[in-house]
């Protein structure tokens, strides 16, 4: 089968990774085409023939509208020469384009859309021609239920909704292990994703204060526009020493292996991977219950923790009861580990080409 994905970059984040992971997989027994929009800085490998569409985002209202027609229109070409028998793409920005070119090509029956997060969150003009636009392509595939729900609630056919779960990165062996990163200090809680509002490091680092052992640091993997607030933040917390931010890592697992435990502190998610990223590595997670992905990933004091949404010194709390207690470390570790072997991604790659309407994990 001939496989076209979409997605504009292969930028670092999640969605873009989900993608290399996929068509590598794909790759295996399809042919794959992965058609990107800005081909440049990509940051992680792929499955499968690229092709560069050549139409990298625009700034200012003129510009966004010329590049959307001219991603229709490339899209449309690609389509009309490849005839591929599947076509999947990922994130609003590679959707809406999709869907256009689909509907001059005649070929929405072979469309699946996928989103990957809270639609809630997507901007005015986004929300207003979701449940349009979605009602034309075969699929749309939400990234969790919380977010199948939320599309259903804004009006997409709940008919045309699926839902396929990230896979788990590959599981790691005891003894597969890395060494402990050169700038890691000795004992360290971890978060990891990019220096934004919605990753609610703020609260992260107002949890950490809380945390009465001067021995203990912060570990905060990612780069982005609020490093200058967190940094000034950390500062007049008094924890300024004890909080490092080395900016985004190529290869964060070695981190993940030698962290205490891992914190998600977002505000909104739609399926967050480092969750996943973290179990894999062996690290006991600890998370807010935030809309849509860490409830269903985490069973509460089984294979993590899962605090209120907000709630942060019950997330101190949590913390540090991970980080004084070695039994429940190692319990919340082990269960973590079973926990990634229900999304291998041998069995979620082939939910995509499943005519059922939705998976569910065990």
């Amino acid at each position: 089968m001939k496989l076209l994905v979409v997605i504009p970059s292969l930028h670092r984040g999640g969605a873009e990774r989900v993608v290399s992971m996929l068509t590598q997989e794909w790759c295996k027994t399809h042919e794959v085409l992965l058609a990107v929009f800005d081909a440049s800085q990509p940051a992680y490998a792929h499955g499968g023939k690229l092709i560069d569409l050549s139409a990298p985002a625009q700034a200012g209202v003129v510009r966004k509208t010329a590049n959307a027609f001219s991603r229709i229109l490339r899209l449309s070409r690609l389509i009309r020469r490849e005839h591929p028998d599947r076509i999947i793409s990922f994130m609003e920005s590679a959707n809406f384009p999709a869907t256009f070119a689909a509907l001059l090509t005649g070929d929405l029956g072979r469309l699946s859309v996928s989103v990957r997060n809270d639609p809630s969150r997507f901007t005015y003009a986004y929300r207003l021609l979701l449940p349009l636009l979605y009602r034309l392509p075969r699929r749309v595939v939400a990234v969790s239920q919380g977010v199948a729900l939320a599309l259903g609630d804004m009006g997409v056919p709940k008919n045309r909704l699926t839902t396929i779960p990230n896979p788990s990165p590959q599981r790691i062996n005891s003894s597969d292990q890395a060494n402990r990163p050169n700038t890691a200090p000795e004992r360290y809680i971890l978060g990891v994703g990019r220096l934004h509002q919605q990753k609610g490091f703020d609260r992260l680092l107002h949890a950490f204060s809380s945390i009465a052992d001067p021995d203990l640091h912060l570990v905060i993997l990612g780069e982005g526009g609020e490093r200058a607030s967190l940094e000034a933040l950390a500062k007049s917390l008094g924890i300024g020493p004890r909080v490092l931010m080395p900016g985004a890592i190529a290869d964060p697992m070695p981190w993940y292996q030698h962290a205490a435990c891992f914190v998600l502190s977002s505000r909104h998610e739609g399926w967050p991977n480092v969750l996943f990223e973290a179990m894999c590595n062996g690290c006991p997670v600890v998370s807010f219950d935030c809309q849509y992905g860490p409830s269903e990933i985490i069973h509460h004091e089984v294979n993590g923790l899962l605090i209120n949404e907000g709630d942060v010194a019950r997330l101190a709390n949590a913390v540090n009861s991970v980080i004084c207690d070695a039994n429940l470390r190692t319990r919340l570790m082990r269960a973590g580990l079973y926990r990634t072997k229900e999304y291998d991604i041998s069995l979620l790659s082939e939910c995509w080409f499943d005519s059922s309407n939705g998976y569910e994990a065990i």
